[in-house]
């Protein structure tokens, strides 16, 4: 499966643990790495994926009274669940660093909503 993975342009490291059931991926800085190319890349090895902790850049969106997270770079875009926390609608709009598990695919179906574990402003450079 690792060799599957690599291959997608963006990816710069696959760790797999077969003991574990687990796979991490790092991709590289500003990457355009979908999450359903690397889930394709997973079944086409005859692997199921399952739930993904996730740790990307973008911005969270107020649609519809609906919270949703867009990656920047692809504008993929995924539901965000209920939350506890309301401080975090101040970073409706603004570029953040969320933390969070996007649950696994249902047959057909790309998966469930973001629960958010954490976010983060991205830190601004200087010029």
């Amino acid at each position: 499966m690792s060799v599957a993975v690599k291959k997608i342009p963006g990816v710069e490291s696959v760790n797999v643990s077969l003991n574990e059931g687990l796979v991490s991926i790092t991709l590289v800085p500003g990457n355009a790495v979908r999450l359903d190319q690397i889930r394709k890349a997973i079944l086409n090895d005859a692997f199921t994926p399952k739930d993904a902790n996730v740790v990307a850049v973008g911005r969270l969106a107020a649609e519809g009274g609906k919270l949703r997270f867009v990656v920047a770079g692809t504008n993929e875009t995924f539901p965000v669940a209920s939350t506890e926390h309301p401080s975090w609608q101040r970073y409706i709009g603004r570029e953040a660093t969320v933390k969070g598990l996007l649950a696994a695919p249902v047959k057909g179906t790309e998966g469930g909503a973001l629960q958010l574990t954490s976010v983060s402003p991205v830190p601004q450079t200087k010029n």
